[in-house]
């Protein structure tokens, strides 16, 4: 891609953004010639360099900048990077062009803002203000105003504007701003000077209707003066008078009260020891109740554990006796097993002994007969034997019943034993269950005590709940009492406060001083030339001893408002200065010319045990205020008493001023001045004292409240400790609740299994019933074939010998016939006993080794089930010596707790005992100390009452007639109070005839004139403004006209060759609505895309209306060219082809202009000399990489 030589400087040669927004490390954008576009990810933070270069130029506003408050625009940390506390961003401009009004062919811009909101600019590194920026780029082009950011915000605003609105950018582009912002000024100005104006005749207005009247006032105030001295006079004679009746009342209540609150201390120090003792008592009684409550537990824990060990070792003892008895049981049986095995051992080899032998026999027997038969056969067939034969044959069956029966006789003897072992084994598993059911029956009654043991538990449970509750209740009220005594506490304390703040608010305002003395002090305090000069009052500049107060204020009187000046000219100026403003009057002690001297004290008066010293000895000041001081406390001698001035005087020869430590004085002379002095509001040395000592004990009193805060703590912390403790109970009850209804199922599931027991035992009962009936059966069945047997036995007899009679008649026949015959018939006789003894044989082996089998099983299951219940008897023996070993060391521990419990007990009720008589003595101090303090408060009363009238009598004395109670102490008059106040309301109704006053009248009346010439001058030059203002707005708006329609003109050519080149074709034209009305007129957009009719902007398709408006944008920076424009994503609601024409269009402006266009589009890519991209490798952190095009190509080539 070819990129064209520009001619044009670079303007803007460099971005550099440090801890802006993403850009949390710093990074440097440096720009060239051509087309720069920067790309990235969406959230990567490209927008952020447009945002970055606005705010470089002077936005203000945060909305713009995409953040809610300026200190967004700061890196605010990620996941992996903390904070930044600053943002900084430069611009950096090539001025060699002279395009900037400065002498520096590079001119860096910098903005810098920290997290505390300080915001800083900077020209080339020098600190300047956000005007000189505005002006540097003044009618450059450039500028967050201008057309050097535009982004995609800005063609949104050119679619949706109305034609009145689109105007503003013809303005811009014109260069009106600059002219309507003069108007605006100019229209401002005519605004204020016309408000002014107005203002300025109302007020010659007033002055003209006032200095007719001055005069007339002027002469009606000197009349009034003179009267007024005169009322003024006597008002100061009745106040004095009022005054020395509330003095004498003073005097005598100030004794009485100094007793009752000797006697209220003492009371309350008897109370507060009293009171001491029965909380520690208090407090020792509560912890032998829980010592007590502890005790108990662990002793009802003991109980319950001892029970339960007790009830574990019966249950296993009763078990031990069971498994022994079964134990018995089983190995006797076994044994017996054991032998029956034996028995049928040596049965079984003996009948396997005899069935072989039998075996060997019948077949010997058998094959001896096979010969004797044939040999008979032989012999037969020579002589008759059939009838022989059918005897044979008879007897043959007869032997083959005698056979039949029994074998049946046999089955039954093996039925019956069979039957006698399961009757054997029904009655030992009958015997089973029944030692079953009765365990059964055992833990029936153990879990009904244990449910019993559970009930009593949750009975105590529910007790100690309902003992908690009232514990917790008694703790509420007794918060709520400590909670009034802190309410009482902390209203004591805000009286504190108030009389704190009060005596504070006094001294701030100099309360108690002359008139004069605290206007002064109040313009020293204002910075005032007059009174810089003034060092302060006495009072302010000596720290005097409490126990000094009354006589250094007595020793000082009014000279303790006397103001101290550094030099005899400051007095003077500040003399002036009252004059001139009509302030009162103030004594003035210069520190240049004032000169002290100290009185000497003979050395009989100073060794008098009285003598306290000299007055100005007694007070501690800054040195340099040594002669001031001296010349009013140096020549007054302080003693102790009256008594001791009177010894002092006459030691001195009556010559010094004597002051007692109460305020007694002896004058020079012999003359004496005494009494009691109530002086709390004027005071002015105590005042101070009385707000240190207020200060100190309120600090005192905050403690108290702070210890009383964490009484409070402390009880809540006991009455959380109770709830927790009353949440434990609820959930111990409900557990034993639990626990009972899992008792109770255990106990329904034992009867239960109790019944199914009792149901499998009586189905037992009824085997073995049914059992004895089979073996009944069997054994009659037996009988039977025994009996049948016998029968059958008879006729095998009769057939023989009927046999043995028909071989006797054939005996004739044949001698060896009747031999073999014989032979023959024993021998088959002889061989069916045989053959009968060996299925005999057979049968009775088969049944012994069924019997040998079933006893085998049988031995191994009593041996196994003997080694189980061995096992068992173990575990149970060392279970039953672990309980033992339990028991007794907890029988042990409970006999402690028992005697613990005892001494508890017995200590608690002695310290009960003498807790109910210390509370007896403290209710008793308490009655005696509330007495002291019901007649100690309504003397207060009555004292505050009379100190109000003397503190008002004397405030009176000083604001209004600006004197002091020792200078007042000569005024006499011989009239009555009565007489006194009638001559002053006659005085009063002559002031009120002469109407209202104005003593300022005299003076007033030039100064006046004076202020109304002045006025008239000024108000000939507001109109002669006001017409220059008229004749400037009208040039403006002339101007503004003209060059309207020439930039109108201009934007409208530029706007038609534009839009052809975007849209290669087609046409576009800018409308005036009211051509008439230039200054006025709204702007419309026609537009006429390749193939469309002409039509407004906004029935254009949405990719037509956004190309059109970045169209208007091109044609307006055309008419008003700008060195660098930067392009946010204008383009991202385009195509792609009108993508591509927007990229190749500006990229044919880069000649001219330098462009850096932010964007994410393929088309705008391609057309790019330089690429920044911009990336967040690391979350919330976005970094910068740079492509030169030209050179890749090239590489790549």
């Amino acid at each position: 891609m070819a990129n064209k030589a520009s001619e044009f400087p670079v303007f803007l040669k460099s971005v550099s953004i440090q801890g802006f927004k993403s850009f949390a490390d710093k990074v440097k954008l440096e720009l060239g010639h051509g087309l720069s576009v920067v790309v990235g990810p969406n959230g990567s933070g490209k927008s952020n360099i447009a945002d970055a270069v606005r705010w470089v130029l002077g936005e203000q506003s945060a909305k713009n900048l995409r953040g809610g408050k300026m200190e967004d625009i700061i890196f605010a940390g990620s996941t992996v990077r903390r904070p930044v506390g600053m943002a900084e961003v430069s611009l950096v401009f090539d001025n060699s062009t002279g395009i900037f009004a400065l002498d520096f062919q590079e001119v860096t811009i910098t903005r810098r803002v920290y997290r505390d909101g300080e915001g800083q600019f900077f020209i080339n590194r020098a600190p300047c203000r956000l005007k000189d920026i505005h002006e540097l780029f003044m009618d450059t082009g450039a500028g967050k105003e201008g057309f050097s950011i535009i982004g995609q915000g800005r063609v949104e605003e050119i679619l949706n504007l109305k034609s009145e609105e689109r105007r503003n950018l013809i303005e811009e582009a014109s260069g009106i701003t600059k002219y309507r912002m003069r108007k605006r000024e100019a229209l401002k100005r005519l605004d204020e000077t016309e408000h002014n104006l107005e203002r300025l005749e109302d007020i010659v207005n007033e002055i003209e209707g006032q200095l007719t009247p001055l005069a007339e006032q002027a002469r009606v105030a000197e009349q009034s003066l003179a009267l007024t001295q005169e009322q003024q006079k006597l008002e100061i004679q009745i106040v004095v008078r009022d005054l020395r009746d509330v003095r004498e009342k003073l005097n005598f209540s100030g004794a009485e009260a100094e007793q009752l609150r000797l006697d209220l201390a003492a009371a309350i120090s008897e109370l507060g020891q009293a009171e001491s003792q029965t909380v520690e008592d208090k407090l020792r009684l509560n912890q032998f109740d829980e010592k007590i409550q502890n005790q108990q537990e662990e002793n009802y824990k003991n109980e319950q554990s001892l029970n339960l060990i007790i009830q574990e070792q019966r249950i296993r003892q009763e078990r031990e006796g069971y498994l022994a008895e079964q134990r018995v049981r089983v190995s006797k049986e076994a044994e017996e097993s054991l032998a029956k095995k034996h028995e049928t051992e040596e049965r079984l080899t003996a009948l396997e002994g005899k069935q072989a032998v039998l075996v060997r026999t019948v077949a010997e027997s058998s094959r001896k007969l096979q010969d004797d038969e044939l040999r008979w056969a032989d012999v037969k067939s020579k002589t008759g034997v059939k009838e022989i034969e059918e005897l044979r044959a008879e007897a043959a069956q007869i032997l083959a019943e005698q056979t039949h029966f029994s074998q049946d006789y046999q089955k039954a003897e093996h039925t019956l034993a069979g039957l006698q072992v399961q009757v054997q084994r029904v009655m030992e598993e009958r015997n089973i269950k029944e030692l079953e059911q009765t365990r059964v029956q055992e833990q029936i009654e153990v879990h009904a005590q244990g449910l019993q043991v559970l009930e009593q538990q949750e009975q105590n449970t529910r007790e100690e709940l309902e003992q908690n509750q009232v514990k917790l209740q008694a703790m509420n009220e007794q918060s709520q009492e400590l909670q009034g005594k802190l309410r009482e506490f902390n209203r004591e304390i805000e009286r504190m406060q108030a009389r704190h703040h009060a005596l504070q608010g006094l001294e701030d305002s100099r309360e108690g001083y002359q008139k004069g003395v605290r206007e002064l002090l109040q313009a020293k305090k204002n910075k005032v030339q007059a009174c810089l000069g003034l060092c302060g009052t006495i009072a302010d500049l000596i720290t005097v001893e409490k126990r000094y107060e009354v006589a250094i204020e007595t020793a000082l009187g009014a000279g303790l408002q006397n103001l101290v000046a550094e030099t005899e000219k400051d007095a003077k100026v500040a003399v002036q200065y009252l004059k001139t403003h009509q302030l009162g009057r103030a004594t003035f002690l210069p520190l240049d010319v004032i000169r002290g001297g100290r009185t000497t004290v003979t050395r009989e008066a100073s060794q008098d045990p009285g003598f306290v010293g000299i007055a100005v000895d007694l007070v501690q000041f800054a040195d340099r205020f040594q002669p001031a001081m001296e010349s009013l406390l140096g020549r007054i001698l302080v003693v102790s008493d009256m008594e001791a001035a009177t010894r002092v005087a006459r030691a001195s020869g009556y010559r010094a001023r004597i002051v007692t430590l109460e305020g007694d004085q002896v004058h020079p002379g012999g003359s004496l001045t005494g009494g009691s002095q109530q002086r709390k509001g004027t005071n002015l040395l105590g005042r101070s004292r009385e707000i240190q000592e207020l200060s100190q004990e309120l600090e005192l009193r905050r403690i108290k409240q702070t210890e009383l805060e964490k009484e409070g703590q402390i009880l809540s912390h006991h009455l959380r400790e109770g709830d927790e403790i009353r949440k434990d109970l609820t959930s111990k009850g409900l557990r034993l609740k639990q626990e009972l209804a899992v008792g109770r199922t255990n106990a329904q599931n034992l009867r239960e299994q109790f019944k199914r027991l009792e149901k499998e035992i009586e189905t037992l009962r009824d085997r073995e019933e049914v059992l004895a009936q089979e073996k009944k059966t069997w054994t009659e069945r037996k009988q039977e074939r025994g009996q049948a047997l016998t029968e059958i036995t008879e006729r095998v007899e009769m057939s023989s010998q009927a046999i043995t009679l028909q071989e006797q008649k054939a005996r004739e026949a044949s001698q060896e016939a009747e031999a073999i015959q014989e032979r023959l018939t024993e021998a088959k006789i002889q061989l069916a006993k045989w053959e009968q003894e060996l299925q005999q044989a057979g049968e009775r082996l088969e049944h012994e080794n069924e019997a040998w089998v079933e006893l085998t099983q049988m031995l191994e299951q009593k041996q196994a089930e003997c080694s189980s219940l061995e096992t068992a008897q173990q575990t149970l023996s060392q279970e039953q010596m672990d309980l033992e070993t339990r028991r007794v060391e907890t029988s042990e521990l409970q006999m402690k707790h028992q005697e613990a419990l005892l001494l508890v007990r017995k200590e608690r009720e002695t310290l009960s005992l003498r807790l109910i008589e210390k509370e007896q003595v403290v209710q008793k101090k308490r009655q005696e100390q509330q007495s002291v303090e019901q007649k100690l408060h309504a003397l207060e009363l009555r004292t505050a009452r009379w100190e109000t009238e003397w503190e008002t009598g004397l405030n009176r004395l000083q604001e209004e007639f600006a004197l002091t109670w020792d200078e007042v102490q000569t005024y006499q008059t011989e009239l009555d109070r009565a007489a006194l106040w009638a001559r002053i309301q006659e005085l009063k109704r002559q002031i009120e005839k002469l109407g209202p006053i104005n003593q300022a009248a005299i003076e007033e009346y030039p100064k006046m004139l004076s202020r109304h010439e002045f006025l008239a001058t000024q108000k000939q030059d507001l109109v002669e403004a006001n017409e220059s203002l008229h004749a400037l707005i009208g040039e403006l708006d002339i101007t503004m006209s003209e060059r309207f329609a020439e930039g109108f003109k201009a934007v409208n050519e530029a706007f038609q060759t534009v839009f052809k080149e975007l849209f290669n074709g087609g046409n576009a034209e800018l409308r005036l609505d009211d051509p008439n009305n230039l200054l006025e007129t709204g702007v419309e957009i026609i537009a006429q895309p390749p193939g469309k009719k002409p039509q407004l902007l906004s029935l254009l398709s949405g990719g037509e209306r956004a190309l059109t408006a970045i169209g208007l944008l091109f044609a307006l920076l055309r008419v008003k060219p700008s060195p660098f424009c930067i392009l946010d994503e204008i383009e991202a609601s385009l195509d792609d082809a009108n993508v591509s024409r927007f990229a190749q269009y500006i990229h044919r402006l880069a000649d001219s202009t330098q462009f850096l266009v932010i964007s994410h589009r393929k088309g705008t890519m391609e057309e790019a000399d330089v690429l920044y991209g911009i990336a967040m490798e690391e979350s919330g952190v976005s970094k910068l990489l740079s492509v030169q095009l030209e050179e890749q190509n090239t590489q790549t080539a």
